[in-house]
């Protein structure tokens, strides 16, 4: 074998390497801001960003919806989240095959209102959507719902 010839493969299997113990290099899209109205900001690996109508959203993604604002969002399964006025939503999972449509959501809402209408996942696997709040789990046996949590400070 040439020096050529074994320098790119070693130069593969390096980058093959890297690669396979280093992750993604790209989130994955869990799905994509629909509607915003006001001031909402999604708070991503570290960074903030002011949602606008296209942007991408992540598993992992916080979304932050400021005083009178409120985000529309349709993950790639086609569920549909509405978030209220004074609200944080977390998307802790997501994951969705569109070939074999299986996928799992789990969201928690920490404040605000969230309006929850489910998605392919939903509807082939209801208990795949997990929402979590500071006191409770909700698990998902319908297809659309609306949960409210209320901020310590106004309890």
């Amino acid at each position: 074998m040439g020096k050529t010839k074994s320098t790119t493969i070693l130069v593969f299997v390096c980058c093959a390497a890297i690669l396979g113990f280093a992750g993604p290099v790209f989130a994955y899209e869990a799905g994509m801001v629909k509607t915003v109205r006001g001031q909402v900001r999604i708070e991503r690996d570290g960074g903030t960003l002011e949602a606008r109508v296209g942007d991408a959203v992540h598993e992992r993604d916080r979304v932050i919806v400021q005083d009178a604002s409120s985000v529309g969002i349709s993950m790639s399964d086609e569920t549909l989240l509405s978030i209220g006025h004074n609200s944080t939503m977390v998307i802790d999972k997501y994951s969705y095959d569109p070939v074999t449509r299986e996928g799992q959501v789990a969201t928690s809402i920490l404040k605000g209102t969230l309006r929850y209408v489910t998605g392919l996942i939903g509807r082939a696997r209801p208990q795949a959507i997990k929402v979590t709040t500071n006191n409770a789990t909700i698990g998902i046996r319908g297809t659309e719902f609306i949960v409210e949590v209320l901020d310590e400070n106004e309890k």
